[in-house]
């Protein structure tokens, strides 16, 4: 038996809260949309030696929103800098090489959660 499938939705603070998105596309998209209070989109994609891939999801409208600074530390951190800021919150999640989310690695994770701890 696995482990919950998680995700991590960073607040413009920094709050890390932990998303069970569970197997079922449906339910995942349901799960991060409440998440995000909005349709989601995914605003980049971070390749990794192994399967996952992570990818960031973000409010479909969010270009009035502040840039997640938290964010795009954790992407720094886990890979290159992107090239733009990500605004809004946002979820990190795992993405198979099928194209089907999925909870995000555990060293991802840990990852992510250093690069939001205040400094």
């Amino acid at each position: 038996m696995t482990g919950p499938e998680i995700a991590l939705r960073i607040d413009l603070n920094g709050n890390i809260r932990e998303l069970d998105i569970g197997t079922v596309r449906d339910q995942q998209i349901r799960i991060i949309g409440r998440a995000l209070l909005d349709s989601i989109q995914a605003v980049d994609f971070i390749r990794q030696p192994t399967d996952p891939d992570i990818v960031i999801l973000a409010r479909a409208h969010r270009d009035w929103q502040e840039p997640n600074l938290h964010a795009a530390r954790a992407v720094d951190e886990l890979a290159a800098p992107l090239p733009h800021l990500i605004q809004g919150e946002v979820v990190f999640a795992g993405y198979t090489a099928a194209g089907a989310l999925t909870g995000l690695p555990h060293d991802a994770a840990q990852t992510i959660r250093a690069a939001c701890q205040p400094r």
